[in-house]
């Protein structure tokens, strides 16, 4: 207890208050006309000159590396343009998240542009599994007969059965991916676009999926000499696809990424007659007034995502490619009851996981293996993510297959030390399959093995995560008065939207706060959410995910939070973590 009679509390995270050279922000300030505050943010941020600086405060397209530089993107597109010529059936072969399904429309859409035959493919979640497989390929074909070319996105970079399948069947094979290269490049393929391939320009390293497709859809354009007025259009119509597919896949927002999500952003909150139908009734639909990085994501890609989780991903490629309106409206709300029913099933089995959570770490401390044959494959992903937010472990969630396999989701907490990969590799013995990247990753295991694999994948986790502290670390940007905690501020700081990983909104710290009251609860039936306020400041201070606050009015506390908007636009705190005050 502190002298007022305040209990002490610890921070959630490991509080770290950035870096920066004074003089480069005081450069920074004088050439640009910009806030100190600002200028420490873009300093914590790596964005030391002033040109630099001047060109991640004012994205353009102009920017952009021209297709054609990135390796790959030329061969695709003559792959590809040549069977157009030939008036031959193309197929894009998606996936069943946002970014697959708007990478596949985004190339979709740009090949009926150029003249071309386009249609859509998306393998089964539950039947098929993730990617370019053989038994998904049985059922493209079986679909889509006539096809003569299969151009995949967001997948199959490490799939080569499915590809020289295809060829043996007489399909050409263009793989686009962004996924880490693992093995052998499918030496079938006329072409291969991804960004980990050696040469790929910096700016363009970090594309997901849709990014990759838009690069590969402009060349496309540039290829086929379209005229300024349907290149414009057809940009309009991709980019707020690239836009969600990037803030959906959770890629660095810097680069071109940023770009892609800056003027995907723009169109989508400033329609016009050649905008995406499909994106403008999903926004009306969502209640989303004005798009930004954080709500097109929880927002718009979630309704995309709730498709291909519990509900049928066509419906939201359908939706996405649209041109009339009553169908978007129809198409629309159907996303939205998808994904109401996502949120109850990932409700009901989140509770159910957190309940087994607290045993399972007293026997194996490093991880959390849970198999239940009853949850949808389409959520395991979303509870492992809740699982790992709140203990902090390598955390895999299995659920039944449909082909004799289980299927997993793997989360682990962010950290310099600590890598899902690796750990995967070692009971990769166990596993049919697993891929995906250093904090999340998929896998396929026989039910048999999975006990095994719990012992095996704990003991690795247990060595792995000895003497870390798993606690996500929480970089401050600057600590400001209360006499900032104004609109004038987050204006200020506004200019570093889009934000996401790799240009975070801006952390602030602020330091002896004064409760007004008590905290109250709010949301629907969720008592982890609260609201807070202070006598300092008119702005509100929100907090998600806490069960227990125990505080009352009077109490002080020190505060790291971002400023942000709540439904009605009304600026406020979102606190991403408290103290008591020290002082």
């Amino acid at each position: 207890m502190t002298k007022t009679g305040q209990r002490a509390t610890e921070p959630s995270c490991r509080w770290r208050t950035a870096k920066y050279n004074t003089e480069q922000a005081d450069k920074l300030v004088r050439a640009l006309n910009i806030d100190i505050t600002l200028a420490h943010c873009l300093l914590t941020r790596g964005i030391e000159t002033v040109e630099d600086a001047d060109d991640f405060l004012s994205p353009k397209l102009s920017q952009c590396v021209m297709p054609d530089k990135m390796p790959g993107v030329t061969a695709a597109t003559e792959a590809i343009c040549s069977h157009i010529a030939r008036k031959n059936k193309v197929v894009v072969f998606g996936d069943f998240d946002a970014d697959g399904m708007t990478a596949a429309s985004i190339l979709a859409l740009a090949i009926q542009a150029v003249g071309g035959s386009a249609d859509i493919f998306i393998p089964d979640r539950i039947s098929e599994g993730y990617g370019f497989t053989t038994n998904a390929l049985s059922r493209c074909l079986e679909l889509h007969p006539a096809t003569k070319i299969i151009v995949t996105v967001d997948c199959g970079i490490s799939q080569s059965d499915a590809c020289k399948e295809a060829v043996s069947r007489d399909v050409d094979v263009v793989i686009t991916d962004h996924h880490k290269i693992t093995g052998p490049l499918p030496a079938e393929a006329s072409a291969i676009v991804n960004p980990e391939l050696e040469g790929t320009p910096a700016n363009l390293r970090h594309l997901c999926g849709a990014g990759v497709a838009f690069k590969l859809a402009h060349q496309i354009a540039r290829r086929a000499e379209l005229d300024k007025e349907k290149f414009r259009a057809l940009a309009n119509c991709l980019l707020p696809l690239a836009a969600i597919g990037t803030v959906a896949d959770l890629v660095p927002l810097i680069g071109e990424n940023r770009i892609i999500v800056s003027k995907g952003l723009s169109i989508i909150n400033n329609p016009n007659r050649d905008t995406n139908i499909g994106i403008n009734e999903l926004k009306r639909t969502a209640k989303v007034n004005n798009a930004t990085s954080e709500n097109i994501g929880f927002a718009l890609a979630a309704r995309i995502n709730a498709a291909g989780r519990v509900g049928n991903p066509d419906t939201a490629v359908t939706l996405l490619n649209t041109k009339c309106e009553r169908n978007a409206v129809r198409l629309a709300q159907q996303l939205e009851k998808d994904n109401t029913n996502r949120q109850k099933e990932e409700l009901d089995a989140v509770e159910e996981a957190q309940s087994k959570a607290a045993s399972l770490l007293a026997k194996r401390p490093g991880s959390i293996v849970i198999f239940n044959s009853n949850w949808h494959p389409g959520v395991i992903g979303l509870v492992a993510s809740r699982l790992v937010s709140r203990h902090r472990v390598p955390t895999v969630v299995i659920t039944n297959g449909e082909d004799g396999f289980c299927r997993g989701s793997a989360r682990c907490p962010e950290h310099e030390n600590l890598d899902l990969m690796p750990l995967l590799a070692s009971c990769s013995h166990l596993l049919a399959r697993h891929g995906g990247h250093r904090v999340a990753a998929g896998l396929t295991i026989a039910e048999e093995n999975i006990c095994k694999f719990c012992n095996e994948f704990g003991e690795v986790c247990a060595k792995a995560t000895e003497g870390l502290d798993l606690r996500p670390e929480l970089t401050i940007d600057a600590w400001i008065d209360h006499s900032s905690l104004n609109e004038a501020t987050a204006k200020t700081l506004q200019r570093l939207e889009p934000c996401g990983m790799k240009n975070p909104s801006p952390k602030l710290g602020v330091c002896n706060l004064t409760l007004s009251k008590e905290p109250s609860s709010f949301g629907k039936n969720r008592q982890d959410n609260w609201r807070l306020s202070f006598k300092e400041t008119s702005l509100n201070g929100i907090l998600f995910g806490k069960k227990d606050l125990p505080f009352e009015e009077g109490d002080k506390l020190d505060i790291i939070f971002a400023f942000s908007r709540d439904l009605r636009g009304n600026l406020q705190m979102s606190i991403r973590d408290f103290a008591s005050a020290q002082t």
